[in-house]
């Protein structure tokens, strides 16, 4: 378990760096699309790519691919452990108990200290919803307003509230008010409470992880600033939107409330600049296109490598198949327990012979498995057993104990 964990997160550590740069290539264009990308990065960290190769394991029998072992035919040991196992079938090395009983607690003392922070907030802003009343304010969802709230934000994700401060009408003018509005149903089209639950679940599991909250900076900051490029875009002026803004902040301060999406998050300044001079680029048909193949590769790329490797089980098989029989015990008087299942006949004979201390020479034609489950017997007598069941006979010379196939 701890090295699929440890292979998860490297794989998502470099799926970051590679989002970062992603976004760098997208910074002249909307932040609609830098916002999508920091939330496929911080989504990455719940979906390890051995899901994927697992999910096309299971789809090989359906699509005809049973014995399609194109990658196989190379060594499962050839490939990355992510690859050839699916998440937490990977064999890690031992490590010491104490250790990992340390780092568990340590781990799920985060959890619970976020889980609780989290939940407060909930609770805080479950608490300012209760005491809101309705107001006539016209919108798609229910609107109410509350004297405990700081500034407008969209409450909820299955049935969202928008929530106004109390006397947001006498301190902003109507156009700006107009402003606020669309910037807050914005959120609510882009469902953006849904992708910051989402995120912050990603907090809580992977706390320790600092490019975590990394991410969570960089997804409220773009998730703002698409906001604004929309209103801005819906033909508000400029001007009247930057000048609502900051009325807001001036009148309320910042929200508080994490876990809703608000007008004031992220850098305020720069926003401000970014409304009244950014002009933003339409997106490149190229650029489209890389995107369309990135986002193709990042799903597709594992799955069509499970569907390429064997499944799990028959990867299992086949290393039983050939797994060395080991050491037997010889019992006192020359004799033998043997219990073995799809074991090598050329291993188990060579097994025998070492126990009893006699010369075995096995020919090269001898192949195949062997499931045997005998008694204690004698040495000489199980091994005539196996070699009547295998169509095997033994000659002697020289002191030395020949096996071959039958008919030579």
């Amino acid at each position: 378990m701890s090295a699929a964990l440890l292979d998860h997160l490297w794989q998502s550590t470099l799926f970051a760096i590679c989002a970062w740069s992603l976004a760098w290539v997208l910074r002249e264009n909307g932040a609609h699309l830098r916002h999508a990308v920091w939330v496929v990065a911080s989504i990455k960290f719940l979906v390890p790519f051995s899901l994927l190769t697992m999910l096309g394991q299971q789809l090989r029998p359906h699509v005809g691919m049973e014995d399609a072992h194109v990658l196989a035919a190379l060594g499962t040991g050839d490939l990355p452990a992510w690859l050839a196992a699916p998440a937490g079938a990977i064999a890690a090395e031992p490590l010491d108990v104490n250790w990992l009983r340390i780092a568990v607690a340590i781990w799920l003392i985060g959890v619970l200290a976020l889980s609780a922070r989290w939940l407060i907030r909930w609770r805080d802003a479950r608490k300012v919803l209760r005491a809101a009343v309705p107001t006539a304010i016209a919108a798609p969802v229910p609107v109410r307003t509350s004297t405990g709230l700081r500034e407008p934000a969209v409450v909820g994700i299955v049935r969202p509230v928008l929530l106004m401060p109390a006397e947001i009408t006498s301190r902003l003018t109507a156009p700006q008010l107009e402003a606020v509005l669309r910037h807050e149903l914005c959120h609510l089209r882009r469902h953006d409470n849904l992708t910051s639950a989402i995120h912050m679940l990603v907090e809580v599991v992977f706390w320790f992880h600092p490019l975590v909250w990394w991410i969570g900076a960089r997804i409220l900051e773009e998730r703002e600033r698409a906001c604004d490029e929309s209103v801005v875009r819906s033909g508000t002026d400029p001007r009247i939107y930057a000048e609502g803004i900051l009325r807001v902040c001036r009148s309320y301060l910042a929200s508080d409330l994490a876990c809703v999406a608000g007008v004031s998050g992220a850098d305020l300044k720069l926003r401000l600049e970014a409304i009244m001079t950014k002009e933003v680029k339409e997106l490149a048909r190229g650029k489209r296109l890389v995107l369309g193949v990135l986002a193709l590769a990042a799903v597709s790329v594992p799955v069509m490598i499970g569907l390429a490797l064997p499944a799990q089980a028959e990867v299992a098989a086949a290393q039983q198949a050939t797994k060395p029989v080991g050491k037997i015990e010889l019992l006192p008087g020359k004799r033998v327990k043997l219990d073995y299942q799809d074991v090598d006949v050329r291993g188990l004979i060579q097994a025998m012979g070492e126990a009893a201390r006699v010369n075995i020479l096995v020919s090269d034609q001898v192949s195949g498995t062997v499931t045997v489950k005998l008694a204690e017997m004698s040495w000489d007598q199980a091994l005539d057993i196996i070699l009547r069941s295998q169509g095997l006979v033994k000659r002697e010379k020289d002191g030395i104990l020949f096996i071959e196939p039958g008919s030579v």
